[in-house]
């Protein structure tokens, strides 16, 4: 990535071209100032890359340096990259430098527009007066941003795309004889907001445990998994009553008799709406109903945009003839990581522009504990200790690479969790015959 050094003269000698455009101040709260974003940087990115320029107006055929007012945010990387992808197909990732110019000393940001892409990006809805839905957009000589028009124009914007993706489609190509694909990395903006959601979910979470006795199993006193999920793109629910609804289609498919985000029949462990999110609580003591065990005790959140929070305790922590917090099951985490996000996979299809989905999962308790098959159907014999206390994993698939490479994404999303068991090797084999197993189960 350039360095400011190399941005500087982008502001002090400000004069727009094919690779630059300059746009005065952009308030990235409205949907207007977020489209007319998007349909520059879609511009640029089909011309191959290149750099916006935020907080110049135009006087006198000249660009003039001047500061931000007021009533306009300060333009932050996560807000231009979510107004990239709320208009972009396919979205793409832009970095946002702060420049100052050497006269004035205003801080302009500038956007770095990446020329990768190996495939036109055209604009997914409309925002009437300035982009257009299906439409794809280039730069042209004016400089000036429109629909391609003629046969020369799209010409050359496929071969661009073309000689973009020629390493890419012989990676491809090699990824479809050997059977493998890679999940790509979230993009930034949507990972923090992914983290953020979780983290506010924790704490909920542990303020509602804290109510229970100490050593109670549903504070999992020994540890717990957590897993999010962020459904990249998606165009929020109307309210709380249509995701729950939402999530009832995602509850049609059961592959285990205790799945994620359940739905309770009985009051206190039955979904609520609590502030703008659905949650439930399990692990609430109820009178009658005994304790249900640190697996057994799940809370859950789901908001209106598509983001989704579950926390549970291990099952090898209730075992009656096994210690509790000295072992890990080899099957568990394929199990309980795919089956959360296989509802994640169907609650997408209730949301429109779902683009991906982002995955975070967090392992904590694990320092000391042994790999072992608890059902003895796997000979691993718990030589493999785990010396690291937590452990995160973060990533994104897109729906058809769930919906079409599930083992190959799981086994590439679960390696590292499993190489801190004495560096254990995961084998793809095992993801493939437990996911079977898995599926089988349907009912």
């Amino acid at each position: 990535m350039p360095s400011i050094r190399d941005l500087q003269p982008l502001v002090a000698e400000a004069r727009e071209d094919l690779d630059r455009e300059y746009k005065d101040w952009l308030d990235l709260t409205t949907n207007e100032h977020r489209a007319t974003l998007a349909k520059a940087a879609i511009a640029l990115v089909n011309h191959g890359g290149g750099f916006i320029v935020l907080g110049f107006e135009e006087v006198a055929s000249d660009l003039k340096s001047h500061a931000r007012p007021s009533n306009i945010s300060e333009i932050t990387q996560d807000a231009v990259n979510a107004a990239i992808w709320r208009y972009s197909s396919p979205g793409f990732h832009c970095e946002v430098h702060a420049v100052p110019h050497p006269t004035t000393r205003i801080v302009h940001p500038v956007i770095v527009v990446p020329g990768t892409m190996t495939e036109p990006v055209m604009c997914k809805r409309d925002c009437p007066n300035v982009i257009a839905q299906n439409k794809c957009y280039i730069r042209k000589p004016g400089p000036r941003s429109e629909e391609p028009q003629t046969g020369e124009e799209w010409r050359a914007l496929l071969s661009r795309c073309v000689r973009a993706g020629r390493d890419d489609m012989l990676e491809a190509i090699r990824a479809i004889v050997s059977g493998r694909v890679d999940a790509p990395p979230a993009s930034p903006g949507i990972a923090d907001a992914l983290r953020s959601f979780c983290d506010a979910a924790q704490q909920r979470w542990s303020a509602l445990a804290n109510t229970l006795p100490e050593g109670a199993s549903g504070r999992f006193p020994h540890g717990h998994y957590e897993m999010g999920f962020a459904l990249v793109g998606a165009q929020p629910a109307t309210g709380l009553a249509d995701l729950q609804e939402r999530l009832g289609h995602a509850r049609r498919i059961k592959l285990t008799g205790w799945t994620p985000f359940l739905d309770m029949m009985t009051p206190g462990w039955s979904p609520y709406p609590h502030e703008n999110y659905i949650e439930a609580w399990v692990g609430r003591p109820i009178p009658g109903k005994g304790d249900g065990g640190p697996s057994h005790s799940d809370f859950w959140r789901v908001s209106p945009a598509g983001m989704l929070y579950t926390i549970r305790g291990y099952a090898e922590d209730a075992l009656q003839d096994r210690p509790a917090g000295q072992l890990f099951d080899i099957t568990m985490p394929v199990w309980r990581v795919a089956e959360a996000l296989l509802f994640a996979r169907r609650l997408a299809d209730t949301f429109q522009d779902v683009d991906a989905i982002a995955i975070w999962s967090r392992f904590t308790g694990l320092q000391g504990r042994r790999l072992v098959s608890v059902t003895g159907s796997r000979a691993v014999f718990g030589d493999d200790v785990c010396e690291t206390s937590d452990f995160i994993i973060e990533a994104q698939a897109t729906l058809p690479q769930i919906d079409d490479n599930l083992v190959e994404v799981m086994h590439r999303l679960l390696v590292p969790l499993y190489e801190r068991f004495s560096f254990f090797r995961l084998s793809e084999v095992l993801v493939e015959e437990e996911l079977a197993k898995m599926t089988r189960g349907r009912f």
